[in-house]
């Protein structure tokens, strides 16, 4: 079977190949082993699912933790292991167990480097929580929500599996109300089939004290359509990685990214698109809101490979910065290797208009809730769009954020 690998920089062009800085990478004193990884299996039957896993593991043990100077991690080493966590779930939607052969072969042949291999092993290796979703070809599911209630480590592994002119929807809601270390790696697959159409819609509601690294692959085939909304808010480190893979004419994929880190918040961002063929068209449009000493780094690659012709491809990201403090670091990057294209990206941070807040107080406003106002006026597209499925959902995150700014 072909195997497809994805990273962010591919540093090869015609005949030529860069050297890629490798970055550190810190073996922890304490490391889940072979007893973590049997207890992993304890709620596995699928031979299958298994072997995969096993070749995760074996994968797993070559890697140390990473040490991230831009978001202050110097390696990690994991909690207790805890081997199962529930999710509560509306909608059709198999456990990972339920995994066929079709959904194993996703998982075999679909790659990518994630926000740290060590991180992406980790989800699949010790996977304690985990979907399979698979449409019927023509079939519109009716949207699914996940809703996680974030009290232990989570180790996510799910594959979509999106069938030719079929349609669904994904809500993964993940909030945490213990005000303690938790900890979450996840590695998702995601193929979106000729004509098939997916929406995703993450929601991350971290505390404080949490680390959650989300990592997903996207591969978009032949005039398939795939919308992601990633929304995050607040975590000690958080650190979305999304790569799209336009592989077949006339594909499109749409991204729209949401942030606000307040305290000391890192929020780490990074999101790949990656056109082979004509005709395919992606736009990533990101906003976000730093406040106090918080800090954002957006990373946003738009890479456009030979053979891409007439392809659309567009960035942008705004940054709303309320505090001297809070650090804003915008990198977007364009690589076109093909003539015949449409390419634009920008990147702009910014504060409030004065005159804004002005009008706001002449009508009653303090100073404060102006500033709130205004702000949280930056989500308000992300909020619309979860009240068309789940409008209390849409308020809880409304209200957080409106807590938080």
């Amino acid at each position: 079977m072909e195997t497809i690998f994805e990273k962010p920089i591919d540093m090869r062009h015609k005949d030529l190949k860069a050297v890629e800085w490798q970055i550190p990478q810190i073996t922890p004193k304490r490391d889940y082993g072979d007893y973590e990884f049997q207890a992993s299996l304890e709620h596995i039957s699928n031979e299958m699912l298994k072997t995969f896993k096993s070749y995760r593991y074996e994968a797993y043990k070559n890697w140390g933790f990473p040490k991230w100077k831009r978001a202050k991690l110097n390696g990690y080493e994991p909690d207790k292991y805890v081997s199962f966590v529930p999710v509560s779930t509306s909608g059709k939607i198999l456990a990972l167990n339920g995994i066929d052969l079709e959904g194993i072969e996703i998982l075999a042949k679909y790659d990518f480097e994630g926000a740290h291999r060590k991180f992406l092993l980790m989800a699949e290796a010790f996977s304690n929580t985990g979907f399979y979703l698979k449409t019927n070809e023509g079939e519109e599911r009716e949207p699914i929500i996940l809703t996680y209630d974030w009290k232990s480590p989570i180790y996510e592994t799910s594959v979509y599996n999106i069938s030719p002119f079929s349609k669904a929807t994904v809500i993964r809601y993940i909030k945490s109300n213990k005000n303690e270390n938790l900890f979450r790696t996840t590695s998702n697959r995601i193929i979106v089939r000729e004509n098939a159409s997916l929406e995703l819609i993450n929601i991350n509601l971290c505390n404080d004290d949490s680390l959650n690294i989300d990592n997903t692959f996207v591969e978009v085939q032949k005039n398939g359509k795939v919308q992601v909304t990633d929304i995050n808010i607040g975590g000690r480190i958080t650190s979305p990685h999304i790569v799209f893979r336009l592989a077949g004419e006339g594909a499109q994929a749409q991204l729209f990214p949401y942030f606000l880190g307040n305290k000391d918040n890192v929020i780490d961002m990074l999101y790949l698109m990656r056109f082979y063929s004509p005709e395919t068209t992606g736009a990533i449009d990101a906003k976000g809101v730093i406040k106090d000493e918080s800090k954002a780094v957006f990373r946003g690659f738009l890479d456009l490979k030979k053979g891409a012709k007439e392809a659309n491809a567009s960035e942008s990201e705004y940054t709303l910065t309320l505090s001297e403090k809070a650090k804003a670091e915008a990198l977007p990057s364009l690589l076109v290797d093909e003539n015949e294209v449409n390419a634009s990206h920008a990147a702009t941070v910014g504060t409030i208009e004065k005159e804004k807040l002005y009008y706001l107080m002449t009508r009653g406003f303090s100073l404060e809730e102006a500033k709130k106002l205004i702000s949280s006026g930056l989500f308000e597209s992300a909020i619309d769009r979860i009240k068309v499925f789940d409008e209390g959902m849409s308020r809880e995150v409304k209200d957080v954020i409106f807590q938080r700014i």
